[in-house]
């Protein structure tokens, strides 16, 4: 079947503003994801996820404290999802909360809790702030943990960077991409602004079937197997 030019040049069009709608959904999206971040800050965020699906846009707020934000927020909820339904121009949206497993190795719920130490007890105390964190996130099975605390801290702006004893932080490779959580967070003094990064190190499972932690491949068969297998094929081939 011939195809006109003019047909042509209608899907060359199509596929050239493909990208752009893209992009403008993409950037919808995260302007969406900041403002339920700043409407349920006070609950302790730790991601929004926007999607959709064929019976119209989902929304999955996940926080520590999912009971308190249904309970305390519910017209909140509601004058939100009616927010996004005007904002993207279509049925509002279902909310729903999901709780966060493993708070203390959330690195956007650290670097909130971070945030709202400093702005209690003052900057002058981010190092005690800094190494109560590192502390609380190591004891709940972290392999590493960085800190990053800048801005206006004491007379004047400084950066500073804690990592405790013994703390592995990879760059590169498997454990990089799927064992490093990353966040960061701002926070606005009197005295000026502060910013705060905080990256953790969480265990992982290769796909090999090795656990990952400290950096270390500490245990495994090494090809996905269990253990129990590999003792039955052992005591068999003895026998």
């Amino acid at each position: 079947m011939l195809i006109s030019r003019k047909t042509l040049q209608i899907m060359e069009q199509k596929i050239d503003m493909l990208p752009k709608k893209v992009i403008n959904s993409r950037v919808s999206e995260q302007a969406a994801a900041e403002y339920l971040q700043k409407k349920f800050n006070r609950f302790g965020i730790s991601d929004i996820i926007i999607s959709k699906t064929p019976l119209g846009m989902k929304v999955v707020i996940k926080t520590p404290k999912p009971g308190a934000l249904v309970t305390r927020a519910a017209q909140t909820m509601r004058d939100a999802s009616k927010y996004l339904g005007t904002y993207f121009k279509q049925e509002p949206p279902r909310i729903e909360v999901e709780q966060t497993e493993d708070p203390q190795l959330d690195p956007a719920i650290v670097a909130d809790s971070i945030a709202f130490r400093i702005s209690k007890y003052g900057p002058m105390r981010y190092k005690i702030i800094a190494h109560r964190a590192m502390d609380e996130i190591m004891a709940a099975g972290a392999g590493g943990v960085e800190i990053e605390i800048g801005g206006v801290i004491k007379e004047r702006a400084a950066h500073f960077k804690f990592r405790p004893h013994g703390s592995v932080m990879p760059k590169t490779g498997y454990l990089e991409s799927f064992g490093v959580r990353k966040a960061e967070k701002q926070l606005v003094l009197k005295r000026g602004a502060v910013g705060i990064k905080v990256t953790i190190v969480v265990p992982v499972h290769s796909p090999s079937g090795v656990e990952i932690k400290d950096g270390r491949e500490l245990e495994g068969t090494g090809d996905g197997a269990p253990e129990d297998e590999h003792k039955k094929n052992s005591g068999s081939s003895a026998s």
